[in-house]
């Protein structure tokens, strides 16, 4: 069983599409207020691999963020 993780889902309007914008800069738009941004919460999965929104990467089992 994976250590527990937090999952952030924010949710962020704009009147343009947001595709052709890098992550970070949605990010900016939305606290600058290009964008705004009208939830955000955070809960803690005990179990990541049991959320629907887990796709299974090993990027915490790797350097950059490792479970142990």
């Amino acid at each position: 069983m994976r250590k527990p993780l937090f999952k952030t889902t924010i949710v962020i309007w704009s009147d343009r599409d947001p595709a052709s914008h890098e992550l970070e800069d949605i990010a900016r738009e939305a606290t600058q207020g290009e964008m705004y941004c009208s939830s955000q919460k955070t809960v803690q999965v005990d179990d990541p691999a049991t959320d629907v929104a887990w796709d299974g990467n090993e990027f915490f089992d790797s350097e950059y963020g490792a479970l142990e």
